[in-house]
């Protein structure tokens, strides 16, 4: 009997692992083995800053990229890296490496920096020298240095020294307005590769590239050295005090425009400003001449019929204002990206602009605004007095669900443009603001766009698009100088901290006059002043 329940338990026991076996093996049958890739595993740079794209190819669910070195910077976006350096200014070449961890799959991408001034592969390579000339370096990457140079030609202008793993390219300064090339070949392993040797001459006039979107340094940075501009000038963020900026500082080939500077947010990745500058009066001749229009518009941008100096880039998705002072001999010409608008977005059915009637009248004064909040069932929320007693700006929360506050704004008797007499006490300015920002604005990395539907609606009631400061989008009306300044945010007091549309409204007699620059710091100085607090 003993013997019987001991050969069914041995049957079942063998059973249970057989079950657990073929369960095994089901399991090892479905498992995927783990598998990572990447585009490159080896990458190098010249001594300047730079950044250089890696693409990773795997099936794990999780990975991670890290590196060593503090030089070294990595950014992941989606399933690509981007690999950013600082300059080297050791005087010697530098190594690390990047490690992308899968967890069972892992990749490593050897990282070297030259110490000389470019890197290249020797294969269709192509050097760019300055146009001011002098000594420079460029670091051949190849694994032997038993290499044979070979110059095509000798021209006066440059004089090539072959080092081990190096060439030194010694060059004059090229006057001329046009560029001039030389080739050279070199041998290796019974094969020869041509290198096309580039050195741009004087140019007049200086245009920004597209950093594109998001912002790319390597684009930035090849464009601005194939042209002969040098790095000058570095500006890095201080995220620790809430500043992404990051600014490139360039000196151009140019006599007259001899920077160009990119200035971007590295929270976003979208540049913030972009320009470049003469300080001279011929900058300014030069860009009052036909030889401006005709280098423009051979670089596809077409100047606008309402605002001569505004100018559109459709095929570089840019556009650029020119603004001229007259006073200090100096021009500048800002660059700006085209946004393409993401969605149709639904707006207000007609222009609602608030209590007019209350706004730069003699005989409107602080009670009248009173009453006609009472009138409405509004709330007082703030009341801002100065020193002196005089109220300065009053903050009431509506019964309304989509026009939540209005603010208003009073002249007083002193500061530096004191009010006039009669005007004393009257309504300066009032402050609108929406609960639905969509109605009017759109959001695009950290700034506030006007949609293409409100933008109809105003230019419906013939107000006119007068500029954008990268805070406020002006618009305003000849007829009688009404001024909208148009933006988008989070204010402490208003909406709970939540995203709101504010539409400042003033009349502003100046505001088509000066130049596009001078006529949107006039405003946004103004407006500052009277921002509710954050």
């Amino acid at each position: 009997m003993r013997i019987t329940k001991l050969h069914k338990l041995l049957r079942f026991s063998f059973l249970c692992l057989v079950l657990a076996m073929v369960a095994g093996c089901a399991e090892n049958d479905s498992f995927e083995q783990p598998q990572l890739s990447v585009s490159e595993k080896d990458i190098a740079f010249s001594n300047q800053m730079g950044e250089k794209t890696i693409t990773v190819s795997t099936n794990c669910k999780e990975w991670v990229a890290t590196t060593p070195k503090p030089w070294v910077h990595l950014t992941r976006n989606g399933n690509e890296i981007a690999v950013q350096v600082d300059a080297n200014t050791t005087g010697a070449e530098r190594s690390s490496y990047i490690l992308v961890d899968g967890g069972l799959a892992v990749e490593k991408v050897m990282v070297k920096q030259s110490a000389a001034d470019i890197s290249i592969d020797i294969a269709n390579g192509e050097i760019i020298l300055p146009q001011v000339g002098g000594t420079t370096t460029v670091d051949v990457n190849m694994e032997s240095s038993m290499y044979e140079l070979l110059q095509n030609e000798k021209p006066e202008w440059l004089q090539v020294v072959r080092k081990k793993h190096a060439l030194k390219f010694i060059s004059r300064p090229n006057y001329d307005v046009t560029e001039r090339t030389t080739k050279l070949t070199i041998t290796f392993g019974g094969k020869s590769s041509e290198v096309i040797v580039r050195q741009p001459g004087v140019a007049t006039f200086i245009l920004a590239c597209n950093p594109g979107n998001p912002f790319s340094l390597h684009k930035m940075m090849d464009f601005e050295y194939r042209r002969g501009s040098l790095l000058h000038e570095y500006g890095g963020p201080d995220t620790a005090n809430g500043i992404y900026e990051e600014s490139y500082f360039f000196r151009t080939p140019s006599p007259l425009f001899k920077d160009v500077v990119y200035v971007h947010d590295t929270k976003y990745f979208t540049p913030t400003r972009i320009y470049t500058r003469s300080l001279v009066k011929e900058g300014v001749d030069a860009v009052k001449s036909q030889a401006f229009q005709d280098f423009v518009k051979a670089n596809g941008y077409v100047r606008d019929e309402k605002d001569p100096n505004h100018y559109v880039n459709v095929k570089e998705s840019m556009t650029m204002d020119v603004d001229i002072m007259e006073k200090n001999n100096s021009v500048v010409l800002f660059f700006y990206q085209m946004h393409s608008q993401d969605r149709d977005y639904e707006t207000f059915k007609s222009l609602d602009l608030g209590p007019l009637e209350l706004l730069d009248k003699a005989d409107k004064k602080v009670s009248a605004v009173e009453e006609y909040e009472a009138s409405q069932n509004s709330e007082e929320m703030k009341r801002q007095v100065s020193k002196s007693r005089e109220i300065e700006a009053i903050l009431y929360k509506t019964t309304d669900p989509t026009l939540i506050a209005r603010t208003y704004f009073f002249y007083l008797r002193g500061g530096d443009s004191p009010a006039p007499q009669d005007k004393v006490g009257s309504v300066e300015q009032y402050s609108l603001f929406y609960s639905q920002p969509n109605l009017g604005i759109w959001l695009y990395g950290r700034e506030w766009f006007v949609t293409r539907e409100f933008d109809k609606l105003l230019t419906s009631n013939n107000f006119e698009f007068v500029g954008y400061s990268g805070k406020h989008h002006v618009y305003a009306r000849r007829s009688d100088y009404l001024t909208l300044a148009i933006s988008g945010g989070e204010f402490a007091d208003v909406n709970n901290g939540k995203p709101i549309m504010q539409i400042s409204v003033l009349y502003k007699p100046t505001v088509f006059a000066g130049s596009k620059q001078q006529r949107m710091a006039k405003i946004e100085s103004m407006l500052k002043k009277h921002n509710p607090s954050r």
